[in-house]
């Protein structure tokens, strides 16, 4: 036993630090190899534990049948301030003309730190009473005949500027 001592004693005392990078590099291959395999052989079991699923047990078309007739939503629970900004969002751009007055009211006390800009702070209370009428913008759609004519200039328009 004493033999055994003296001779590891020995070969750690001759271990220089290549020896030892050398050691911790192969260490590190081993370890990294085994936990490969060891992924593989795993997700190979989960491949092979999920169930078939048989064609004769249901078919596509009963269960979608099922779905369209049994379907029923289940209720959401919204907290407070969710259900308070579900009430108050506006979600399209009629929405928000019907829920504004033409009528803005701006907050008598704010004042902006800029003095070449003015900038004013909407009062969504309205208690100001500084008040201005806005006209709000009202959208024209163009129709299809005169989009495709625009279109056409424009495209003739880069032809003249190539040249």
């Amino acid at each position: 036993m004493e033999n055994i001592v003296l001779n590891l004693g020995g070969l750690i005392k001759n271990f220089n630090w290549s020896d030892a990078l050398f050691l911790l590099i192969g260490v590190s291959i081993v370890v990294l190899l085994v936990c490969i395999v060891y992924l593989l052989l795993k997700t190979d079991e989960e491949v092979n534990e999920k169930p078939i699923v048989k064609s004769d047990s249901r078919d596509l078309a009963s269960i979608i049948d099922n779905l369209e007739t049994n379907y029923e939503p289940k209720p959401v629970d919204l907290s407070e301030y969710e259900r308070e900004m579900e009430d108050t969002a506006i979600i399209s751009y009629e929405e928000l003309l019907e829920r504004t007055s033409t009528n803005i009211s701006y907050d008598d006390t704010y004042e902006s730190n800029s003095k070449d800009v003015v900038v004013k702070k909407i009062d969504p209370t309205n208690t100001s009473t500084t008040k201005e009428l806005v006209d709000l913008p009202h959208v024209i759609m163009m129709n299809y005949d005169s989009e495709e004519a625009f279109l056409k200039a424009l495209k003739k328009l880069q032809e003249n500027l190539i040249r």
